[in-house]
């Protein structure tokens, strides 16, 4: 047997045109080929990549649940990612919550901030130390 591994996240939105654009600006994530379901959405994919990584499906707004951080049990889904600098200027210039942190005893440093549909994504950077005065916790 194969070892497991995350194939894809899929996440319901009532704003797929604002969700399209976040997921482009922060994690360079473009829309491509989706088979042709009964239900309108669109299937992200990471440059250069053939593997859609994030699945969207679109529901209507009344359809849609109270924005939150957190749905049921789920939390938050991490992208790792590069070039901490630009990645935190671009939350920074959205002017909403987010936490910006180093893991303590790794070399890693997290940003964790909310999608248009209140869904927490984590950013997470390799061997990119964050300067001290930009940690928000």
């Amino acid at each position: 047997m194969q070892a497991p591994f995350l194939h894809h996240v899929t996440l319901k939105t009532a704003k797929l045109s604002e969700s399209l654009r976040f997921y482009e600006r922060h994690l360079g994530l473009k829309p491509g080929p989706r088979p042709p379901f009964d239900v309108p959405g669109a299937w992200l994919y990471p440059a250069g990549s053939d593997a859609a990584i994030l699945h969207l499906i679109e529901i209507p707004p009344t359809a849609a649940p109270d924005a939150s951080p957190m749905t049921g049990m789920f939390d938050h889904f991490a992208i790792c990612v590069t070039g901490l600098g630009d990645y935190l200027a671009r939350v920074r210039a959205d002017d909403g919550w987010y936490r910006a942190t180093p893991v303590p005893g790794t070399d890693l440093v997290q940003i964790h901030h909310h999608d248009p549909n209140g869904v927490m994504v984590e950013a997470t950077f390799v061997a990119e130390p964050i300067d001290l005065r930009d940690v928000r916790d």
